[in-house]
């Protein structure tokens, strides 16, 4: 529930709208929960009121159990309690928000959860074989059939030459392959923000429940979504290089410029899927990867991509370097604050 001023009352909180507010809470009846307990851990910390009075701090990472039987001796009379959690930087509910109760479970009811575990371990499997079918199949078709596409954007030498060799990449942008190439790496990132939603770690609505995942339908949809999404995404850049690059008087930088972002992004999220996928494997479904790491690491590398763009085209092109560093700044940062952090990682912008 999130308090809201003009009605004076609680209402149901909402992901997709109420994502931003610094106060999230949690109506019950103590009573509907004999012998439970509130479980709360906090990925931040976190300050505990009930029925709007503050009752303590919930220090980062401790996991803290509330006996509902006590807290209702202490606010008696009262059928409805609201715990509320407050953090200045809140983004979503705590990692562990929840009624805890000891409840005796007969065979039945055993089997039918651990068939609830198998079929999420069927989805966790069946999508990273799926990704690595159709992975190995758009990258073996370049590898096949422009071999020398292949090579210049698998080229990772390039990272410590700091060149633009004069490739035909540059003089086709939107060259068969080269769109080949956009569509392969929208796949991989359409990869990775499906799998941190089927990690249950985004804050979206879409996907709320594993019975979402159950559907292929509604899986190929929103993988289809991001693939289009991204692909689009892509080639909009290349004219926006292209607008930026002549009002900067750099006209000669938009072709490398959108080259040099194509192959370090593949090279990049290629390694950094494969690198997810092995580990989470290995893991098993039951163990989930910590993705708001992994988006830190993606910002990491576009702030090195940075300055490595800004080496590779000062040292290839004749031009001002002040002109070429305003550029870079505006168009790097643009990816920094939008692009595809937004598109995988939406909830930890």
């Amino acid at each position: 529930m999130v308090y809201q001023p003009s009605v004076k009352g609680f209402l149901p909180y909402i992901e997709s709208k109420h994502f931003s507010y610094k106060s999230k809470s949690l109506a019950l009846n103590p009573a509907d929960y004999p012998a439970g307990y509130l479980r709360i851990k906090s990925d931040a910390e976190y300050h505990l009121f009930i029925q709007g009075t503050f009752q303590r701090v919930l220090p980062q990472g401790e996991l803290m159990r509330l006996s509902l039987d006590s807290i209702h001796k202490k606010f008696r009379g009262e059928d409805q309690l609201v715990f509320t959690v407050y953090s200045q930087d809140l983004k979503g509910i705590p990692n562990e928000f929840s009624i805890e109760r000891k409840m005796p479970m007969n065979s039945e009811s055993m089997a039918d959860f651990l068939s609830i575990k198998r079929r999420g371990s069927f989805i966790f499997y069946q999508f990273f074989g799926f990704s690595f079918v159709v992975l190995l199949l758009f990258i073996g078709t370049l590898f096949a059939s422009f071999p020398r596409y292949f090579q210049t954007y698998f080229r990772f030498s390039d990272w410590i030459h700091w060149e633009v060799k004069e490739d035909a990449v540059l003089k086709s942008p939107f060259a068969f392959p080269n769109l080949w190439v956009i569509l392969t790496l929208s796949l991989l990132t359409a990869c990775i923000s499906f799998y941190n939603r089927l990690m249950g770690q985004s804050n979206l609505a879409s996907f709320e429940t594993w019975e979402n995942f159950q559907s292929i339908g509604a899986s190929l949809g929103y993988l289809g979504t991001k693939v289009l999404v991204g692909f689009l995404l892509f080639i909009s850049r290349y004219f926006m290089f292209k607008l930026f690059t002549n009002l900067f008087r750099l006209s000669q930088v938009a072709e490398a410029h959108f080259f040099k972002t194509l192959q370090t992004n593949l090279q990049f999220f290629f390694l950094l899927f494969i690198g997810i996928s092995l580990y989470a494997l290995y893991q098993g479904p039951l163990v989930s990867i910590n993705l708001s790491q992994i988006s830190y690491l993606i910002t990491g590398y576009f702030i090195v991509r940075s300055f490595y763009l800004f080496q590779v085209l000062r040292k290839s092109f004749q031009v001002n370097q002040l002109s070429l560093l305003a550029y870079l700044v505006l168009m790097e940062g643009q990816v920094l604050v939008f692009g595809l952090r937004e598109l995988i990682f939406p909830e930890y912008m």
